[in-house]
């Protein structure tokens, strides 16, 4: 299928950029993975920035997305652009579940992924999956739903954590007006509606050891601000927008 030039520019756009903010993601844990020689999963790949970060540090790397758009980009970018990568990164276009991948990764990675699944415990699960024993899994999101911009701009409401405060049934409305078309649910729009404990208890009861958990991770004054505000009660869910974790499988059960 042939592809219009503006939505190539805009692929090419978001791809630079997305590639230009792969360094603060990587600063934000603290240090990225050693990845040479390592083979690993992209998992909400997108465009494929960070699969081409992954693979010019000398990986092997397979980026996995459910938008065919973005996927197909994310393969002509590659074999236009980066050439000299093709024998080491592929990308499909399916959900993680239904490829059958077992124990076949050193490390899975996640950019801005996690607040838009739907079932984060059947996720996990398959995650753990495809994970080599001792394999880990790097996993960095925001915003998430209840911070002030969480909607993700899905809505139609411009005020701040207007979204996390209305009745539901009124989002979903404004929703619907913006889009033109019947939203039911967040999961019309692409979110999950998880709050931090939700993503906390989900790691608990997954069959991943924690390594780390931090939370609003960045420079800016507002997330600093928003960090102090987290750690009163009652408060933690509107002043958490982001979460940075590092889940490992055991090496044994």
């Amino acid at each position: 299928m042939r592809v219009g030039q503006s939505t190539e520019s805009q692929h090419l756009t978001y791809f630079s950029r997305q590639f230009e903010s792969n360094e603060e993601f990587w600063r934000r844990f603290g240090g990225r993975p050693e990845f040479a020689g390592k083979t690993v999963l992209d998992l909400g790949c997108g465009q494929g920035a960070m699969t081409v970060d992954v693979a010019q540090a000398g990986a092997t790397v397979v980026g996995v997305d459910l938008d065919e758009e973005r996927v197909e980009f994310a393969r002509r970018n590659v074999a236009l652009r980066h050439p000299d990568l093709a024998e080491r990164v592929s990308f499909e276009c399916a959900r993680l579940e239904s490829l059958g991948f077992e124990e076949r990764f050193d490390v899975a990675l996640s950019k801005d992924t996690f607040e838009h699944v739907d079932d984060m415990d059947s996720m996990l699960q398959a995650l753990h999956r495809v994970l080599t024993p001792g394999g880990e899994l790097w996993a960095g999101f925001s915003p998430l739903y209840f911070s002030p911009w969480g909607d993700h701009g899905r809505t139609g409401l411009k005020v701040p954590w207007a979204h996390a405060v209305l009745p539901r049934r009124g989002v979903l409305r404004a929703a619907t007006r913006l889009r033109g078309e019947e939203i039911s649910t967040l999961a019309d729009l692409g979110l999950n509606g998880m709050t931090p404990q939700a993503f906390r208890d989900c790691f608990r009861r997954s069959p991943f050891e924690v390594v780390s958990l931090a939370y609003n991770r960045g420079d800016k004054p507002l997330l600093r601000a928003l960090d102090k505000l987290r750690r009163l009660r009652g408060l933690e869910r509107f002043s958490t927008v982001s979460m940075y974790v590092v889940l490992r499988r055991p090496t044994s059960l």
